[in-house]
Protein backbone atom coordinates (compact mmCIF):
# COMPACT_ATOMS: atom_id res chain seq x y z
CA UNK A 1 0.00 0.00 0.00
CA UNK A 2 1.05 3.60 -0.80
CA UNK A 3 2.25 5.54 2.33
CA UNK A 4 -1.35 7.87 2.70
CA UNK A 5 0.29 11.01 5.74
CA UNK A 6 0.75 13.16 3.21
CA UNK A 7 -3.06 12.14 1.79
CA UNK A 8 -4.02 12.82 5.36
CA UNK A 9 -2.07 15.75 5.76
CA UNK A 10 -3.83 17.48 2.66
CA UNK A 11 -7.25 15.81 3.00
CA UNK A 12 -7.77 16.41 6.71
CA UNK A 13 -10.81 15.75 8.67
CA UNK A 14 -12.49 13.88 5.54
CA UNK A 15 -9.23 11.70 5.14
CA UNK A 16 -10.91 8.67 7.04
CA UNK A 17 -14.24 9.17 6.51
CA UNK A 18 -13.57 9.10 2.48
CA UNK A 19 -12.10 5.59 2.71
CA UNK A 20 -14.29 4.26 4.55
CA UNK A 21 -17.10 5.18 2.53
CA UNK A 22 -15.02 3.41 -0.02
CA UNK A 23 -14.93 0.08 2.26
CA UNK A 24 -18.76 0.33 2.46
CA UNK A 25 -17.99 0.64 6.46
CA UNK A 26 -15.90 -2.08 6.70
CA UNK A 27 -11.91 -1.55 8.36
CA UNK A 28 -10.07 0.76 6.26
CA UNK A 29 -6.44 -0.55 5.95
CA UNK A 30 -3.68 2.07 5.14
CA UNK A 31 0.16 2.74 5.73
CA UNK A 32 0.42 5.68 7.78
CA UNK A 33 4.08 7.05 8.59
CA UNK A 34 5.34 3.88 7.22
CA UNK A 35 3.34 1.53 9.35
CA UNK A 36 0.67 -0.82 8.68
CA UNK A 37 -2.42 0.92 10.01
CA UNK A 38 -6.22 -0.25 10.35
CA UNK A 39 -8.89 2.21 11.22
CA UNK A 40 -11.96 0.99 13.36
CA UNK A 41 -15.55 2.73 13.69
CA UNK A 42 -18.33 2.62 15.93
CA UNK A 43 -19.12 2.28 19.77
CA UNK A 44 -18.36 -1.41 19.55
CA UNK A 45 -15.11 -0.46 18.24
CA UNK A 46 -14.43 1.97 21.08
CA UNK A 47 -14.99 -0.44 23.53
CA UNK A 48 -12.45 -2.55 21.84
CA UNK A 49 -9.83 0.04 21.41
CA UNK A 50 -9.74 1.06 25.18
CA UNK A 51 -9.36 -2.09 26.30
CA UNK A 52 -5.41 -2.12 27.08
CA UNK A 53 -5.09 -5.96 26.36
CA UNK A 54 -6.21 -4.87 22.78
CA UNK A 55 -4.46 -1.67 22.39
CA UNK A 56 -1.10 0.10 24.23
CA UNK A 57 0.16 3.50 23.77
CA UNK A 58 3.71 3.41 24.36
CA UNK A 59 5.51 4.31 21.70
CA UNK A 60 1.96 4.52 19.84
CA UNK A 61 2.54 8.59 19.58
CA UNK A 62 4.94 9.74 17.15
CA UNK A 63 7.48 12.44 18.07
CA UNK A 64 5.99 15.22 16.11
CA UNK A 65 3.01 14.90 18.13
CA UNK A 66 4.80 14.86 21.06
CA UNK A 67 7.07 17.54 20.43
CA UNK A 68 4.34 19.82 19.87
CA UNK A 69 0.72 18.85 21.41
CA UNK A 70 0.97 16.36 24.01
CA UNK A 71 4.84 16.46 25.32
CA UNK A 72 7.74 13.67 26.38
CA UNK A 73 7.05 11.70 28.97
CA UNK A 74 3.18 12.70 29.17
CA UNK A 75 0.12 10.48 30.88
CA UNK A 76 -1.02 9.78 27.18
CA UNK A 77 2.18 7.46 26.59
CA UNK A 78 1.82 5.29 29.63
CA UNK A 79 -0.12 2.26 29.90
CA UNK A 80 -0.88 -0.35 32.99
CA UNK A 81 -0.46 0.20 36.30
CA UNK A 82 1.85 3.60 35.51
CA UNK A 83 -0.83 5.18 33.86
CA UNK A 84 -3.56 4.28 36.69
CA UNK A 85 -1.42 5.46 38.82
CA UNK A 86 -0.94 9.07 36.79
CA UNK A 87 -4.43 9.54 35.39
CA UNK A 88 -5.89 9.15 39.16
CA UNK A 89 -3.73 12.41 39.01
CA UNK A 90 -6.14 14.40 36.35
CA UNK A 91 -9.04 12.71 37.64
CA UNK A 92 -8.64 14.39 41.13
CA UNK A 93 -8.31 17.74 39.31
CA UNK A 94 -10.32 17.30 36.58
CA UNK A 95 -13.37 15.27 38.19
CA UNK A 96 -13.95 17.40 41.29
CA UNK A 97 -16.95 19.59 41.61
CA UNK A 98 -16.69 21.58 43.99
CA UNK A 99 -13.48 22.36 41.92
CA UNK A 100 -15.70 22.74 38.57
CA UNK A 101 -17.01 25.42 40.25
CA UNK A 102 -14.24 27.31 41.50
CA UNK A 103 -13.11 27.10 37.67
CA UNK A 104 -16.48 28.50 36.63
CA UNK A 105 -16.08 31.58 38.98
CA UNK A 106 -12.75 32.09 37.64
CA UNK A 107 -14.15 31.50 34.09
CA UNK A 108 -16.90 34.14 34.93
CA UNK A 109 -14.04 36.65 35.83
CA UNK A 110 -12.19 36.57 33.09
CA UNK A 111 -15.41 37.46 31.01
CA UNK A 112 -16.47 40.55 32.66
CA UNK A 113 -12.77 41.73 32.56
CA UNK A 114 -12.52 40.68 28.83
CA UNK A 115 -15.94 42.10 27.62
CA UNK A 116 -14.70 45.73 29.16
CA UNK A 117 -12.00 45.83 27.07
CA UNK A 118 -14.31 44.48 24.31
CA UNK A 119 -16.78 47.33 24.19
CA UNK A 120 -15.49 50.23 22.12
CA UNK A 121 -13.05 48.78 20.15
CA UNK A 122 -13.64 48.54 16.63
CA UNK A 123 -12.47 45.28 15.77
CA UNK A 124 -12.61 41.99 18.23
CA UNK A 125 -11.16 38.75 17.04
CA UNK A 126 -13.19 36.38 19.17
CA UNK A 127 -11.02 33.07 19.33
CA UNK A 128 -7.97 34.82 19.85
CA UNK A 129 -9.35 36.82 23.19
CA UNK A 130 -11.23 33.61 23.80
CA UNK A 131 -7.54 32.26 24.35
CA UNK A 132 -6.54 34.92 26.52
CA UNK A 133 -9.63 34.57 28.29
CA UNK A 134 -9.36 31.01 29.35
CA UNK A 135 -5.08 31.09 29.45
CA UNK A 136 -5.99 34.13 32.69
CA UNK A 137 -9.19 31.51 34.25
CA UNK A 138 -7.56 28.44 33.99
CA UNK A 139 -4.05 29.73 35.51
CA UNK A 140 -5.75 31.51 38.30
CA UNK A 141 -7.51 28.74 39.20
CA UNK A 142 -4.50 26.19 38.91
CA UNK A 143 -2.79 28.48 41.35
CA UNK A 144 -0.69 30.16 38.52
CA UNK A 145 -0.68 33.55 38.56
CA UNK A 146 0.34 35.52 35.62
CA UNK A 147 1.92 38.97 35.24
CA UNK A 148 0.68 41.88 33.13
CA UNK A 149 1.19 40.87 29.20
CA UNK A 150 2.30 37.36 30.61
CA UNK A 151 -1.09 36.10 29.44
CA UNK A 152 -0.76 37.14 26.24
CA UNK A 153 2.26 35.22 25.97
CA UNK A 154 1.20 32.00 27.19
CA UNK A 155 -2.24 31.84 25.03
CA UNK A 156 0.30 32.40 21.65
CA UNK A 157 1.82 29.25 22.87
CA UNK A 158 -0.97 26.97 24.36
CA UNK A 159 -3.03 28.23 21.04
CA UNK A 160 0.36 27.28 18.87
CA UNK A 161 0.75 24.10 20.36
CA UNK A 162 -2.94 22.63 19.19
CA UNK A 163 -2.43 24.78 16.10
CA UNK A 164 0.42 23.08 14.65
CA UNK A 165 0.54 19.14 16.06
CA UNK A 166 -0.49 17.52 12.26
CA UNK A 167 0.93 19.88 10.15
CA UNK A 168 3.84 20.95 8.48
CA UNK A 169 6.57 23.91 7.95
CA UNK A 170 6.25 27.20 9.90
CA UNK A 171 3.07 25.67 11.81
CA UNK A 172 4.97 22.76 13.38
CA UNK A 173 7.82 24.37 14.25
CA UNK A 174 5.74 27.17 16.10
CA UNK A 175 4.48 24.65 18.12
CA UNK A 176 7.74 23.29 18.92
CA UNK A 177 9.32 26.46 20.43
CA UNK A 178 6.00 26.98 22.26
CA UNK A 179 6.16 23.69 23.62
CA UNK A 180 9.71 24.48 24.56
CA UNK A 181 9.44 27.99 25.98
CA UNK A 182 6.51 26.93 28.26
CA UNK A 183 7.93 23.66 29.69
CA UNK A 184 10.86 25.34 30.81
CA UNK A 185 8.85 28.08 32.37
CA UNK A 186 6.97 25.78 33.79
CA UNK A 187 9.60 23.26 35.06
CA UNK A 188 11.19 26.27 36.80
CA UNK A 189 8.23 26.89 38.76
CA UNK A 190 7.92 23.58 40.24
CA UNK A 191 11.07 23.62 41.31
CA UNK A 192 10.62 26.88 43.09
CA UNK A 193 7.28 25.53 44.69
CA UNK A 194 9.46 22.43 45.64
CA UNK A 195 12.19 24.74 47.15
CA UNK A 196 10.02 26.71 48.69
CA UNK A 197 10.79 29.44 46.92
CA UNK A 198 7.06 29.96 45.75
CA UNK A 199 3.90 29.23 47.33
CA UNK A 200 1.32 27.37 45.62
CA UNK A 201 -2.55 26.82 46.58
CA UNK A 202 -3.22 23.84 48.71
CA UNK A 203 -5.27 21.23 46.22
CA UNK A 204 -4.27 23.25 43.00
CA UNK A 205 -2.68 22.26 39.91
CA UNK A 206 0.02 23.26 40.89
CA UNK A 207 0.79 22.37 43.92
CA UNK A 208 -0.94 18.49 43.49
CA UNK A 209 1.34 18.05 40.08
CA UNK A 210 4.54 19.29 42.49
CA UNK A 211 3.63 16.73 44.86
CA UNK A 212 2.53 13.62 42.92
CA UNK A 213 4.60 10.38 43.06
CA UNK A 214 4.26 7.92 40.36
CA UNK A 215 3.63 4.35 40.84
CA UNK A 216 7.37 3.57 41.44
CA UNK A 217 6.65 6.26 44.34
CA UNK A 218 9.11 8.82 43.24
CA UNK A 219 8.36 12.64 42.27
CA UNK A 220 7.56 13.15 39.06
CA UNK A 221 10.93 14.89 36.96
CA UNK A 222 10.95 18.14 36.40
CA UNK A 223 9.93 18.40 33.03
CA UNK A 224 7.56 15.62 33.00
CA UNK A 225 5.76 17.73 35.68
CA UNK A 226 5.74 20.61 33.51
CA UNK A 227 4.32 18.28 30.92
CA UNK A 228 1.88 17.83 33.18
CA UNK A 229 0.89 20.98 34.44
CA UNK A 230 0.41 21.56 30.67
CA UNK A 231 -1.65 18.96 29.52
CA UNK A 232 -4.15 20.59 32.18
CA UNK A 233 -3.80 23.99 30.71
CA UNK A 234 -3.20 23.77 27.26
CA UNK A 235 -6.62 21.09 26.59
CA UNK A 236 -8.68 24.25 28.82
CA UNK A 237 -6.82 27.27 26.38
CA UNK A 238 -7.84 24.55 23.57
CA UNK A 239 -12.05 25.32 23.92
CA UNK A 240 -11.35 28.54 22.21
CA UNK A 241 -11.60 26.05 19.25
CA UNK A 242 -15.35 25.47 20.59
CA UNK A 243 -16.10 28.75 21.35
CA UNK A 244 -15.18 30.23 18.20
CA UNK A 245 -17.32 27.34 16.68
CA UNK A 246 -20.61 28.29 19.15
CA UNK A 247 -20.22 32.06 17.93
CA UNK A 248 -20.29 30.60 14.35
CA UNK A 249 -23.42 28.59 15.64
CA UNK A 250 -25.11 31.51 16.66
CA UNK A 251 -24.39 33.76 13.61
CA UNK A 252 -25.84 30.81 11.81
CA UNK A 253 -29.00 29.69 13.92
CA UNK A 254 -30.02 33.22 15.76
CA UNK A 255 -33.09 31.21 17.46
CA UNK A 256 -31.20 29.66 19.73
CA UNK A 257 -29.81 32.70 20.80
CA UNK A 258 -32.98 33.04 23.14
CA UNK A 259 -33.08 29.72 23.94
CA UNK A 260 -30.21 30.30 25.67
CA UNK A 261 -30.67 33.53 27.15
CA UNK A 262 -34.01 32.11 29.05
CA UNK A 263 -31.91 29.19 29.98
CA UNK A 264 -31.98 27.50 33.09
CA UNK A 265 -28.95 25.60 32.28
CA UNK A 266 -30.46 22.69 30.34
CA UNK A 267 -30.28 24.65 26.60
CA UNK A 268 -26.74 25.29 27.38
CA UNK A 269 -26.05 21.88 28.01
CA UNK A 270 -27.71 20.28 24.90
CA UNK A 271 -26.32 23.13 22.91
CA UNK A 272 -22.61 22.52 24.37
CA UNK A 273 -22.71 18.63 23.73
CA UNK A 274 -24.11 19.48 19.75
CA UNK A 275 -21.04 22.03 19.06
CA UNK A 276 -18.59 19.19 20.16
CA UNK A 277 -20.56 16.46 18.13
CA UNK A 278 -21.45 19.07 14.81
CA UNK A 279 -18.17 20.71 14.58
CA UNK A 280 -14.91 19.29 14.05
CA UNK A 281 -12.46 18.71 16.68
CA UNK A 282 -9.93 15.66 16.82
CA UNK A 283 -10.26 13.56 13.10
CA UNK A 284 -9.10 10.17 15.28
CA UNK A 285 -7.29 8.74 18.01
CA UNK A 286 -4.65 6.28 17.53
CA UNK A 287 -2.71 3.06 19.38
CA UNK A 288 -0.62 -0.36 18.41
CA UNK A 289 -2.27 -3.68 18.79
CA UNK A 290 -0.79 -5.50 21.83
CA UNK A 291 -0.77 -8.52 20.08
CA UNK A 292 -2.57 -10.17 17.12
CA UNK A 293 -6.14 -9.00 17.08
CA UNK A 294 -9.12 -9.75 14.83
CA UNK A 295 -11.55 -7.05 14.68
CA UNK A 296 -14.68 -7.50 12.22
CA UNK A 297 -13.43 -10.12 10.14
CA UNK A 298 -10.29 -8.57 9.66
CA UNK A 299 -6.74 -9.59 11.20
CA UNK A 300 -4.35 -6.95 13.17
CA UNK A 301 -1.33 -8.20 13.53
CA UNK A 302 0.69 -7.08 16.46
CA UNK A 303 2.43 -4.00 16.58
CA UNK A 304 0.31 -2.49 13.90
CA UNK A 305 -1.23 0.76 14.55
CA UNK A 306 -4.82 0.76 15.16
CA UNK A 307 -6.94 4.34 14.24
CA UNK A 308 -10.24 5.22 16.42
CA UNK A 309 -12.56 7.42 13.91
CA UNK A 310 -13.84 10.03 16.09
CA UNK A 311 -15.06 13.12 13.12
CA UNK A 312 -16.95 10.15 11.45
CA UNK A 313 -18.12 8.78 14.16
CA UNK A 314 -19.70 12.15 15.53
CA UNK A 315 -21.47 12.09 11.57
CA UNK A 316 -22.94 8.61 11.71
CA UNK A 317 -26.71 9.05 10.81
CA UNK A 318 -27.03 5.83 12.81
CA UNK A 319 -26.07 6.94 16.22
CA UNK A 320 -27.31 10.75 15.32
CA UNK A 321 -30.24 11.55 12.63
CA UNK A 322 -29.58 13.64 9.91
CA UNK A 323 -25.86 14.17 11.20
CA UNK A 324 -24.95 17.39 9.16
CA UNK A 325 -27.80 19.14 10.98
CA UNK A 326 -27.14 21.31 13.94
CA UNK A 327 -29.92 20.29 16.36
CA UNK A 328 -29.42 20.72 19.75
CA UNK A 329 -32.23 19.14 20.82
CA UNK A 330 -31.27 16.07 20.32
CA UNK A 331 -29.29 16.41 23.51
CA UNK A 332 -32.98 17.50 25.34
CA UNK A 333 -33.99 14.21 25.24
CA UNK A 334 -31.01 12.14 26.67
CA UNK A 335 -27.41 12.53 27.53
CA UNK A 336 -25.42 10.58 24.93
CA UNK A 337 -23.87 7.29 25.59
CA UNK A 338 -20.55 6.98 26.80
CA UNK A 339 -19.23 5.44 23.46
CA UNK A 340 -21.37 7.33 21.30
CA UNK A 341 -20.19 11.07 21.39
CA UNK A 342 -16.40 10.81 20.90
CA UNK A 343 -15.07 14.20 20.21
CA UNK A 344 -12.13 13.57 23.06
CA UNK A 345 -12.55 9.79 22.72
CA UNK A 346 -14.65 7.47 24.27
CA UNK A 347 -14.10 4.53 26.90
CA UNK A 348 -13.94 5.05 30.76
CA UNK A 349 -11.99 8.33 31.66
CA UNK A 350 -11.00 6.24 35.64
CA UNK A 351 -9.35 3.50 34.24
CA UNK A 352 -9.00 3.89 30.26
CA UNK A 353 -7.40 6.51 27.97
CA UNK A 354 -10.52 8.84 27.53
CA UNK A 355 -10.12 12.78 28.59
CA UNK A 356 -10.40 13.50 31.76
CA UNK A 357 -11.25 17.30 30.71
CA UNK A 358 -14.43 16.39 29.63
CA UNK A 359 -16.19 17.98 32.03
CA UNK A 360 -14.03 21.23 32.14
CA UNK A 361 -15.09 21.44 28.44
CA UNK A 362 -18.01 21.59 29.28
CA UNK A 363 -17.88 23.32 32.38
CA UNK A 364 -16.12 26.10 30.29
CA UNK A 365 -18.92 26.18 27.44
CA UNK A 366 -22.17 25.92 29.70
CA UNK A 367 -20.51 29.09 31.55
CA UNK A 368 -19.60 31.29 28.82
CA UNK A 369 -21.42 30.09 25.77
CA UNK A 370 -24.89 32.45 27.83
CA UNK A 371 -22.89 35.00 28.13
CA UNK A 372 -21.63 35.05 24.22
CA UNK A 373 -25.95 34.55 23.14
CA UNK A 374 -26.98 37.38 25.91
CA UNK A 375 -23.54 39.58 23.81
CA UNK A 376 -24.44 42.20 21.96
CA UNK A 377 -22.22 42.54 18.80
CA UNK A 378 -22.31 43.02 15.03
CA UNK A 379 -20.75 40.56 12.73
CA UNK A 380 -18.59 42.51 9.93
CA UNK A 381 -18.15 40.50 6.21
CA UNK A 382 -15.51 38.16 7.15
CA UNK A 383 -15.01 34.71 5.99
CA UNK A 384 -17.08 32.59 8.25
CA UNK A 385 -15.82 29.23 6.31
CA UNK A 386 -14.92 26.17 8.23
CA UNK A 387 -11.44 24.22 5.86
CA UNK A 388 -11.97 20.70 6.54
CA UNK A 389 -8.78 20.08 5.07
CA UNK A 390 -6.86 22.28 8.16
CA UNK A 391 -6.69 20.17 11.41
CA UNK A 392 -7.25 21.92 13.65
CA UNK A 393 -9.95 24.10 12.06
CA UNK A 394 -11.94 27.11 12.55
CA UNK A 395 -13.86 29.68 10.82
CA UNK A 396 -11.07 31.50 8.75
CA UNK A 397 -11.48 34.74 10.57
CA UNK A 398 -11.51 33.50 13.83
CA UNK A 399 -15.38 35.16 14.19
CA UNK A 400 -14.71 39.43 14.31
CA UNK A 401 -16.50 41.01 15.88
CA UNK A 402 -17.54 44.89 15.99
CA UNK A 403 -19.31 47.98 17.83
CA UNK A 404 -19.65 45.66 21.08
CA UNK A 405 -21.72 46.88 23.45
Amino acid sequence: MLDSTLALLTEGYAWLPDRRRRTHGKPVRCRLMGKNAVALHGPEAVRFFYDESHIVRRGALPGPLLDTLFGRGAVHTLDGQAHRVRKALFMSLLKDHGSLEGLAGHLEAAWDVAHQRWVGRDRVSFFDESSVLLTRAVCAWAGIPLANGEAEETAHDLVAMVDGFLSSGPRHLRARRARTRQEARFARRIDRVRSGAEEAPAASVLATVADHRDADGRPLDLHTAAVEVLNVIRPTVAVSWFLAFAAHALQRWPEQRTLLVEDDGVHARAFSQEIRRFYPFAPFIGGLAAADLRWAGEDIPAGSMVLLDLYGQNHDPQLFPEPYAFEPRRFLRHEPGRDELVPQGGGDAATNHRCPGEDVTLTVLETLVPRLAALRYDVPTQDLRIPLRRVPTAPRSGFIMSNVR
